[in-house]
């Protein structure tokens, strides 16, 4: 057999022929919020100051106690919440704001954690050890988890990333990683707004953003792209430090409200007179 790569030693690809992947049982992650947030890893990215803590908590008191997140039924279980920029009184305070249902004890918080590089991993392991009902890991933030001597690049966002990941697969749980967005992005590929290479953007299972009307607005629109999940449009208003639904628009009603009037108008006229001959002066004129 002819070698690559020198002396190293050869490992045989593992192979699953389609038929066998057909029959054989596999274990769903599902979605941790029923059709609006698929299992894995998802990154939620926003302005700061934007509402994303405010909602990973709100998110985290519905897994625990079984009420609906925008909406939606979650799935209940346990959460751990990494919540690395803020302080206990902090969480305090915004707990009793949010909810008086009982199943708090089904929330671990942290404010404190080591990095991917340092320590991170194996604490989780250890979390989950003493409290194996963890099904949802939430860390805020991505960047307080990674150092601050890591140069941003493809290779490393998707390493950091395939690092959570991994964790996900082998205890079958789902991670939210909270970022930031940039200053300036593209109004036509709203996703590239989030910090970092297209590393990261490639790498998650799920991308969130949410985007606050503006800084006084309590109006905002939480954009849901996923592998496992079409796109969707969440449209919320922010009150009494809870975002509540007011809309969900689907891919289509997205594309259709991004088409120009003029498209609109066009396709009424082809409908209406199937057949016509003319300038496209006389076709703007009609």
């Amino acid at each position: 057999m002819e070698k690559y790569g020198g002396n190293k030693m050869f490992k045989p690809l593992k192979l699953v022929d389609a038929q066998e992947l057909l029959l054989t049982p596999l274990d769903d992650p599902g979605f941790i919020v029923e059709d609006l947030i698929p299992g894995g890893v998802t990154v939620i990215a926003g302005d700061e100051k934007s509402g994303k803590s405010w909602m990973m908590l709100l998110l985290a008191t519905c897994i625990a106690t079984g009420q609906d997140f925008l909406g939606h039924p979650v799935k209940q279980g346990a959460v751990l919440y990494l919540s690395l920029e803020d302080t206990y009184v902090r969480l305090q305070r915004r707990l009793f704001n949010l909810t008086n249902e009982v199943g708090y004890g089904r929330i671990m918080l942290s404010i404190q954690s080591g990095t991917l590089d340092d320590g991170l991993m194996e604490q989780l392991e250890h979390a989950l050890e003493k409290h194996p009902d963890i099904n949802v890991i939430i860390i805020d933030t991505l960047q307080l988890i990674r150092g601050n001597d890591k140069e941003v690049s493809y290779a490393n966002d998707y390493a950091d990333v395939t690092i959570l990941k991994e964790f996900c697969r082998k205890h079958k749980l789902s991670i939210l990683v909270v970022h930031h967005t940039r200053k300036q992005g593209d109004a036509h590929r709203i996703f590239n707004r989030i910090n970092g290479s297209k590393g990261l953007n490639g790498a998650v299972d799920t991308m969130l953003l949410l985007d606050r009307e503006n800084e006084h607005s309590n109006s905002g629109t939480l954009h849901i792209k996923g592998r496992d999940i079409q796109p969707l449009e969440v449209v919320m208003e922010f009150n009494d430090c809870k975002w509540e639904l007011v809309s969900v628009r689907t891919q289509e009603e997205i594309a259709a409200a991004n088409t120009p009037e003029v498209m609109h108008r066009l396709v009424d006229f082809i409908k209406e007179r199937h057949f016509w001959r003319g300038s496209a002066t006389e076709l703007l004129d009609d």
